[in-house]
């Protein structure tokens, strides 16, 4: 009877590694020139101040007062971390927000910009987030 309960237990945790991989994998991969094409990071400029500076602030301000009352805190893209994180996640995170995890459970306010930009948009914002880190690529 222990030997199935192991069995069952191991089962599941290489199934539970295999989805994390197959997941990683989804990750959408960015279209080429994007990174580094000064249009394509104006027009996310444009709609970071529009649709994100309230929360994570805008270039050179750092934190605003609705940020700080909300928890978790918004990231400050301009934190290095930012210029080293695959693009495809940038962009599902922005396409998903609060509705995948882990951030549904740690209570993320991130809207899902989704339903309102097309793709072309989010990853305009991908390219200014990755600028204002100081990414190079």
């Amino acid at each position: 009877m222990w030997r199935c309960q192991v069995f069952l237990c191991l089962m599941l945790a290489v199934l539970s590694i295999a989805a994390c991989h197959k997941e990683s994998e989804k990750l959408p991969v960015p279209p080429p020139g994007l990174f580094g094409n000064q249009t394509q990071i104006m027009i996310g400029q444009r709609l970071f101040k529009a649709h994100c500076a309230e929360c994570h602030g805008s270039v050179g301000e750092g934190r605003t007062q609705r940020a700080a009352r909300l928890i978790p805190i918004p990231p400050d893209f301009r934190e290095r971390r930012y210029r080293t994180l695959l693009p495809g996640y940038l962009y599902r995170r922005i396409e998903q927000g609060r509705n995948v995890e882990p951030y549904r459970s740690s209570g993320s306010v991130m809207p899902a910009w989704g339903p309102y930009m097309n793709p072309e948009q989010i990853w305009s914002l991908v390219a200014f987030i990755r600028d204002r880190s100081g990414a190079t690529q």
